[in-house]
């Protein structure tokens, strides 16, 4: 008898080590998956109103951009802050605006022009963000 209830006595408890190991591993599983998402996902959405291509150098690398709209997700380790517009009107003559969180407008008045620029002698650029984790808009005109 003693043997029987031994035996019993096992199987349940590993029934149960096992059922809590495995909640134990989920609820692991999904605590690291939220960390890893919330740690660093913004999305910078950048109106481009000129005619002008440019090059963004952000936390995440260089970005090529284009007239119209275009939107990016940030790196999974870092959020966009602030980026470096680069323009060239011919080299040596190159110029770059800076913009972000800390210095929300700047234009680059003083600066060569941008050859396919032809409705101003500069680009000017707002940088809207709430936070550093915050998504991030960059308006340039």
């Amino acid at each position: 008898m003693r043997l029987i209830v031994f035996f019993i006595y096992l199987v349940i408890n590993q029934h149960f080590k096992y059922y809590f190991m495995k909640k134990l591993l989920v609820a692991s599983l999904t605590l690291m998956g939220t960390f890893g998402f919330a740690k660093a996902a913004n999305v910078l959405t950048v109106h481009n109103l000129t005619p002008c291509p440019y090059t963004l150098s952000t936390s995440g690398g260089y970005l090529m951009i284009g007239p119209g709209t275009t939107t990016f997700n940030s790196p999974s380790t870092l959020n966009f802050e602030g980026t470096k517009i680069m323009y060239v009107a011919g080299w040596p003559n190159d110029g770059s605006i800076g913009v972000g969180i800390g210095t929300p407008y700047a234009n680059s008045m003083g600066m060569p022009t941008p050859a396919c620029l032809t409705t101003s002698t500069f680009i000017t650029a707002s940088w809207s963000q709430a936070s550093p984790a915050a998504n991030a808009t960059l308006v340039i005109f």
